[in-house]
């Protein structure tokens, strides 16, 4: 039996995946805005390492 945590976790899931989509697009805009030449693959990495930097930050805080 899962615990009641995954459970609801599992429940989220498709709606974190869809924030996380949310977020990567909306710096790449951001960042299409000030960069007109911008490489949007080399964008589209820096951000998605942007991100897992910041959910090492929140890991880290006890």
């Amino acid at each position: 039996m899962q615990p009641i945590e995954q459970i609801e976790m599992d429940r989220y899931r498709a709606e974190l995946d869809d924030d996380v989509r949310h977020l990567v697009n909306k710096y790449s805009r951001i960042m299409g805005w000030d960069v007109p030449e911008l490489d949007e693959v080399a964008a589209r990495a820096l951000i998605l390492q942007a991100l897992r930097d910041a959910v090492a930050k929140v890991e880290a805080v006890k």
